[in-house]
């Protein structure tokens, strides 16, 4: 016999069959009545108050005959109503032609406002604050464009269904107590897997992550057991799997923290220098340098970490964006850069468009190229090509330094380097890549880098959709 049904045969039929099927059944009917008498009620003041709201506006009118479209003097109107009512514990909105004029109801459901030609009043019971009202829409007698809310408090109906529902607990406790006893063998031997889940939940809880349980058995309690174990397998993968973040955080705070030291202990060593030293113009011009080149390298790092920031929080609206145009602007940007290294970009569009962001796809494009200059030696060339095979692809290809295989599995990572030396002499500081892969996620697309020492580097970001 099933664990639920020794419950039903030791206890249910004994309680909940002659207790609770009654209390449940009473004290519905009585919450519904009370409900439906607090409703009507609602209904009749709505009447009483939509009415005088009519007659006020028809008075206005007479001085002023666009009242009933001028959103400033309709407010004007509801708010001694407001604050006559609002003692009573009355929340009002009026909205002229689907435009709020005046509302002192939060978080209103506009489903409330939306009436059909054969329906004159609209009728809603919420949670407002933190008690229950009924509001009542209606368009105002005389004027079709103005729509009238009122909310009422009726939450001493809960409050009564509350007390009502204490009672009956006072009662279930004391039946439960008389019954206690003649079930209580039965329940210490049933409740014997629920011990070993304690126990173990405990363990697990101090940080035993690899216990199980064990529950042999052919009921739910088994069926728990099992269930029970798949979790713990879960957590504990997701424990590891938080390890391992906690640790990457670790390492990005630690090489921040070391990108940033050394440019600032440059600002501070040549800044003293040119305070204190008793130096030659040559001098202090090379300090000079020096000082503008170590900040340079602190706004350089401040920006791409902005922008390694905003990226993480930005939605992409995506739009065709021609090819040919994005690699000649491309071009345009990084073409000082480049001669100033002795080096060149050649282009190839072999595809028309592609769906993205264009701004983010130059930075995309801008950040590879930069990063293959970084790699490049004087006097070769950057290759940049867009083709259709298997869905769109983009290729930025160099025939620099190159990587090993075990540095690209590592190259998207924060303030990663495969050459430091090399990096910091160029102005690298190893956040271009880790920016292009949170551009290409945005994108929905995929980025594969191929590599060899000494050989270059082929860079391909692949778009399923273009």
């Amino acid at each position: 016999m099933k664990f639920w049904q020794k419950i039903f045969i030791g206890t249910l039929i004994i309680f909940m069959l002659f207790f609770s099927i009654g209390a449940f059944v009473l004290t519905k009917y009585t919450y519904d009545f009370n409900k439906q008498r607090e409703i009507e009620t609602t209904l009749r003041e709505h009447s009483i108050i939509a009415l005088m709201l009519s007659d006020r506006i028809s008075q206005i009118e007479q001085n002023y005959y666009d009242v009933a479209y001028n959103k400033e003097r309709l407010k004007s109107i509801m708010f001694p109503i407001a604050e006559y009512y609002g003692r009573q514990g009355g929340l009002f909105a009026l909205f002229c032609s689907e435009e709020k004029a005046f509302s002192n109801i939060p978080d209103l459901d506009l489903r409330l406002l939306v009436l059909t030609d054969t329906q004159s009043v609209n009728t809603m019971d919420t949670i407002v604050g933190d008690k229950r009202h009924v509001l009542v829409a209606s368009r105002v007698a005389d004027y079709p464009n103005l729509t009238f809310v009122y909310a009422r408090d009726i939450s001493q109906v809960d409050n009564f269904q509350s007390d009502v529902s204490r009672v009956f607990v006072v009662i279930n406790a004391a039946v439960l107590a008389l019954i206690g006893v003649s079930v209580y063998l039965m329940l210490r031997r049933m409740t014997r897997p629920i011990t070993e889940l304690n126990r173990i939940t405990d363990k697990i809880a101090h940080g035993a992550y690899n216990e199980r349980v064990e529950i042999d058995s052919g009921d739910e309690f088994g069926r728990l057991g099992k269930n029970f174990n798949l979790m713990a397998d879960s957590v504990e993968r997701n424990i590891t799997s938080l390890v391992k973040l906690t640790e990457e955080k670790q390492e990005f705070i630690n090489d921040l923290t070391h990108e940033i030291k050394t440019p600032m202990t440059s600002i501070l060593g040549y800044a003293e220098y040119l305070l204190y030293a008793k130096s030659s113009d040559e001098e202090r011009m090379t300090a000079t340098e020096n000082l503008y080149r170590a900040a340079l390298q602190m706004k350089n790092l401040s920006e791409k970490l902005l922008e390694l920031i905003l990226l993480r929080g930005e939605e992409v609206e995506l739009k065709p964006v021609d090819i040919g145009s994005l690699f000649e602007d491309l071009d345009n940007l990084m073409k000082p850069s480049l001669s100033a290294r002795d080096l060149s970009m050649e282009s190839h569009a072999y595809a028309g468009y592609v769906n993205g962001d264009k701004t983010l796809l130059l930075s995309m494009l801008t950040n590879l190229v930069e990063n293959a200059a970084g790699a490049s030696r004087p006097g070769s060339a950057i290759t940049i090509r867009a083709c259709e095979k298997d869905g769109l692809i983009i290729e930025v290809i160099d025939t620099g330094v190159g990587m090993k295989e075990e540095e690209i599995e590592k190259i998207t990572s924060p303030f990663y380097r495969t050459d430091k030396s090399r990096s910091r002499t160029s102005g690298g500081i190893g956040l271009g890549l880790s920016i292009v892969s949170q551009i290409v996620s945005l994108h929905g697309a995929e980025m594969r880098i191929e590599s060899l020492p000494n050989m270059g580097t082929k860079v391909q970001i692949h778009f399923t959709t273009y």
